[in-house]
């Protein structure tokens, strides 16, 4: 297989694993509508260049660490199905990582929307 070829298999796998979480990760789909929202939001209040970025980054980091959860999540499950307190401290450390992001999320979120919020009903 040439390296190219090679390349872009790699990607139609990457997309698999985007289905994966969306399919067995009921959080994952919580991420996505809480992204769509954001989005619309963006556009109903015209937010400016640099706010939109930071919404993207940070939806993005989110997924992100969602995906990342749902893998550890996986592999520890697959490694052993019994109570394990290591294993369990794995599984919590990542979904604090999701929890974290999503909590600095909500913290931009607002820090972002507030003066757009004051602005619109000020008038």
């Amino acid at each position: 297989m040439s390296r190219i070829r090679k390349h872009f298999k790699s990607y139609v796998y990457a997309v698999r694993g985007i289905l994966i979480a969306f399919k067995y990760e009921s959080n994952f789909v919580v991420h996505f509508i809480a992204a769509v929202a954001v989005l619309t939001v963006n556009v109903l209040l015209n937010i400016d260049r640099t706010a939109w970025l930071i919404t993207l980054i940070l939806i993005g980091l989110a997924w992100t660490a969602e995906i990342f959860n749902t893998a550890i999540e996986k592999l520890a499950d697959r490694v052993n199905l019994e109570h394990d307190p290591l294993i369990g401290d794995v599984k919590d450390l990542a979904s604090g990582a999701v929890l974290t992001i999503s909590c600095f999320a909500v913290i931009c979120a607002v820090i972002i929307y507030l003066p757009y919020l004051v602005k619109l009903f000020a008038h």
